[in-house]
């Protein structure tokens, strides 16, 4: 009987990483930099011990499909349902051949996917002088909240032209399209010192739900440089949203037990050729 009851008890992964988000630049040069933003989770029910997330680029129009390595990420030890951001910034090899590239992981020397479908297109950068250019990169958010809750957001934002970028904004809003009546509601601000030219800025900040937020799937709009305080070859390309982001449950402000990175922090992104790599946090 005893043995029956071993047998019929469900299996607990004891470590299970998980992927909660990823922020990694559409564009890229070879020799230029790549920097790499993730928020990775334990859902198993042990401790994981270091981990090692090695990151690709996989260029399919090859008839090889060649993994081509750019570097890794090594993270502390995560705690059974704990999480852990890591940001790193990556020099491209200096032979990598232009073409669309697929974004491939690698989980301790195993499951290497294609990440969210993510494509990096690489080609030679713009001249220097050239008009600064302001995009989103992305932005990394909790599946579910409620009203009134606390929750942490990463963002980033690159200049894909050849000047830097002085001060701007960025304004982050929840968007529900289900709901006509309902306009999108600001989630909060981001004061960008600057951008330095093909380069990034991150951050990490902690915003609160609306309390009169209507319970439903939201999506995330990141209005880049609504003011148009910086001159750019192309106003059009600054906005970044990605429908589906969130679900907003109904009730009063839940416990959240407090991430890595809860703190208000900014990181600027500028890589010489002589370095190999560099992390912000």
């Amino acid at each position: 009987m005893i043995l029956f009851l071993a047998v019929m008890l469900p299996a607990h992964a004891a470590v299970n990483i998980t992927s909660e988000g990823l922020i990694v630049s559409e564009t890229g040069y070879a020799g230029g930099s790549l920097t790499v933003i993730e928020v990775v989770k334990n859902a198993g029910d042990d401790e994981t011990g270091p981990v090692t997330i090695s990151y690709y680029l996989v260029n399919e129009s090859e008839g090889n499909a060649k993994r081509v390595p750019i570097g890794s990420a090594d993270l502390e030890s995560i705690t059974s349902g704990g999480d852990y951001s890591s940001v790193k910034t990556f020099l491209l090899p200096l032979d990598l051949a232009d073409g669309a590239y697929n974004f491939v992981r690698e989980v301790m020397g195993k499951d290497t996917t294609q990440v969210q479908q993510k494509t990096i297109h690489i080609a030679d950068p713009l001249p220097d002088g050239s008009d600064a250019d302001l995009v989103g990169s992305g932005l990394i958010i909790p599946s579910r909240a409620g009203p009134g809750d606390q929750i942490r957001v990463i963002a980033a934002v690159e200049n894909r032209g050849g000047t830097d970028a002085g001060m701007f904004y960025v304004d982050m809003y929840l968007t529900n399209r289900s709901v006509q009546a309902t306009e999108p509601l600001l989630l909060g601000t981001w004061e960008v010192g600057s951008v330095p030219a093909t380069g990034q800025a991150s951050t990490t900040r902690t915003f609160t739900i609306p309390r009169d937020i209507v319970a439903g799937t939201y999506g995330v709009l990141m209005d880049v440089d609504p003011g148009n305080l910086v001159p750019e070859r192309d106003e059009a390309n600054n906005d970044w949203y990605r429908d589906g982001m969130i679900r907003i449950i109904a009730g009063g402000p839940q416990t959240i037990a407090p991430p890595v990175l809860m703190n208000t922090t900014t990181s600027i992104v500028m890589i010489s050729q002589d370095q190999n790599s560099s992390d912000q946090s």
